[in-house]
């Protein structure tokens, strides 16, 4: 009996480019001893992650990082670690409105 929290597949058509990027990553993920992930495997994942991010960005614009987590449909844990990825690579702006943070590309 299937676990009445998993969710239902969407169809391909409804999967938006960020979203079909998240299923890439998770059928390339890796295991290594022990069932943990390997240094080569975390850097797929933040290195795929980063480019979601980065390809909505540069479509989308500037936004927040709760937007960013929901149009990538990602964890706002993983967008973060995108984030993160791409600020020290010197990839991005970030800007302060009221409480939030936007996050943008730069030029």
């Amino acid at each position: 009996m299937a676990n009445e929290t998993e969710k239902k597949p969407r169809s391909r058509k409804k999967r938006g480019m960020a979203e079909a990027g998240v299923a890439a990553v998770k059928s390339k993920r890796v295991t290594g001893k022990g069932g943990g992930m390997t240094e080569e495997s975390v850097d797929l994942v933040f290195g795929i992650n980063a480019g979601i991010i980065w390809d909505l960005l540069s479509l989308k614009g500037p936004m927040p990082a709760r937007e960013l987590a929901k149009s990538a449909a990602l964890r706002i844990d993983d967008v973060h670690g995108a984030l993160g990825w791409l600020g020290r690579e010197g990839k991005i702006n970030v800007n302060k409105k009221g409480r939030s943070r936007i996050y943008s590309l730069r030029p």
